[in-house]
């Protein structure tokens, strides 16, 4: 991904991205959802496998690979069709690319595997929730807050205004929290689901504090 991106897409540096599309953009290597694909994810997967895998039957596992690929490609289409601001994943500009591709294909996975986590039997309230604040913190960064937050204080003239340029980005949060929160909900019961609401909760307190304490407040 990283030599497609930096060979072919010409987007893996910031000033790649600036080159290329003359205008500011997300680079590769900026990329917080990448960063969570890399370390976080396959983490977060092996244990899901190694813990409920034997669970799984191989007609679930058909149809929860199905479903990944029908998120990840809903997941590609908002992109490209939404997505103004240059995006390696892909955007109005750029609507499919070989690092796009490899992209697709594991992100498939990826939502299959959470879909399997959260329809396994004997799923505890810790797992649950654990499982999901992990997702949740990685699409944080995938939607780039932690970025935009930092760029709020340091104004870097290559990372554009996340918040500014997307003003749907709290209702799309809020929206993936409470779907997360849902399927704790279904995988271990209202507590689960109360727990995960209550964190977000808490992590949208943050969030909001350092945006006001900041420069460009």
């Amino acid at each position: 991904e990283a030599l497609a991106s930096y060979s072919w897409g010409q987007n893996f540096w910031p000033d790649q991205v600036m080159a290329r599309w003359g205008k500011t953009g997300i680079s590769f290597f900026a990329h917080g959802g990448m960063w969570g694909d890399f370390f976080l994810l396959p983490a977060l997967m092996a244990w899901v496998i190694v813990t409920y895998g034997s669970t799984w039957s191989t007609e679930m596992i058909m149809k929860m690979a199905a479903i990944g690929v029908l998120v990840t490609l809903g997941n590609h289409l908002i992109l490209i069709f939404t997505q103004a601001i240059p995006d390696p994943l892909g955007w109005k500009e750029e609507k499919w690319s070989a690092l796009i591709a490899m992209h697709f294909v594991y992100m498939s996975a990826y939502v299959a595997l959470a879909g399997l986590f959260y329809f396994s039997p004997g799923v505890s309230v810790k797992a649950a929730v654990a499982v999901s604040v992990a997702l949740g913190i990685h699409m944080a960064f995938g939607t780039h807050i932690p970025l935009g937050l930092l760029n709020l204080w340091y104004k870097w003239a290559w990372c554009p205004d996340f918040f500014s340029n997307n003003p749907g980005l709290p209702i799309m949060t809020a929206g993936i929290w409470i779907t997360l929160a849902a399927f704790a909900t279904v995988a271990a019961g209202w507590r689960a689901g109360l727990s995960v609401v209550i964190i977000a909760s808490a992590l949208a307190v943050v969030i909001l504090g350092i945006i006001n304490a900041s420069p460009r407040h």
